[in-house]
């Protein structure tokens, strides 16, 4: 029998360090990093929390061949983003390379990779995390997070529950595609963008009829009868998880200081 492939973006249930630790520990410099990822204008330091993640990837056992197959798509797009930015951008600046009409600049080149090498950060990070943490712990996680809006009545627990469905489901639908009428996503940009168009409609029909089914499940479960709700494992924020986010907050703001100028 034939295995599904492996998609990144998937919880795998490992054994590594990540996996073990705190959802909430992994959050903490996620954060500092998409902070300090925006108002960060030097391409070095994306590009060395890029191959920081992708190390993380590496040491959660993801081969390099399914990594590359995976983040085949982001890369392409990475790719069209610096095009456009070399071809569009700094036009003011001293030209490096002027090919006919068309000049590029120093600028240009700065945002290329610059742009190019954020969204590859923030794709990474993406990954990483949904890979080394299961959707019921990124819930609880969230819903531990927001719960202080629960006194301006914001339903927290529905809110939670929402994000835990749609990182759950993603995988399955992605399958769905695959799966229905036995076609597979092979060839080129153009073959693969033709096949997604004429399954559009029955997958989309087919993830109502889910989501039909799924509420009809919560609904007989008796969700939302009771306001308290208890959680059915306890998480704890211990020593590791405290060295883990001391250490990597630290490291990320040494990198951010060095860089800030390059």
């Amino acid at each position: 029998m034939k295995t599904a492939p492996f998609i990144l973006g998937q919880y795998r249930p490992l054994d590594s360090y990540l996996h073990k630790l705190d959802t909430r520990a992994k959050a903490i410099p996620i954060l500092v990093v998409l902070v300090l990822g925006l108002i960060n204008d030097s391409p070095l330091f994306s590009l060395v929390l890029v191959l920081a993640l992708l190390a993380g990837l590496f040491a959660s056992q993801i081969t390099p061949r399914a990594l590359w197959r995976n983040l085949y798509p982001i890369v392409t797009l990475a790719f069209l983003t610096a095009l456009f930015h070399l071809v569009f951008s700094g036009k003011s600046s001293p030209t490096l390379i002027a090919i006919g009409d068309w000049h590029i600049t120093t600028a240009g080149v700065r945002m290329a990779s610059l742009y190019s090498l954020r969204l590859l950060l923030f794709v990474s990070i993406a990954f990483l995390v949904t890979l080394t943490t299961s959707p019921s712990d990124l819930g609880d996680a969230f819903a531990t997070v927001i719960r202080p809006l629960r006194r301006l009545r914001i339903p927290v627990y529905d809110i939670s529950l929402i994000v835990f469905m749609a990182i759950r489901f993603i995988p399955i639908l992605y399958m769905e595609f695959q799966m229905l009428r036995g076609m597979r996503f092979d060839g080129g940009l153009f073959s693969r963008i033709r096949k997604l168009s004429a399954l559009l409609i029955p997958v989309f029909i087919a993830a109502l009829q889910r989501a039909d089914e799924l509420a009809d499940a919560i609904e007989m479960r008796g969700y939302g009868r009771s306001p308290h709700r208890t959680a059915y494992s306890e998480s704890r924020f211990g020593g590791r998880e405290v060295a883990f986010v001391l250490t990597t907050v630290a490291g990320v703001a040494i990198l951010f200081y060095l860089t800030r100028q390059v």
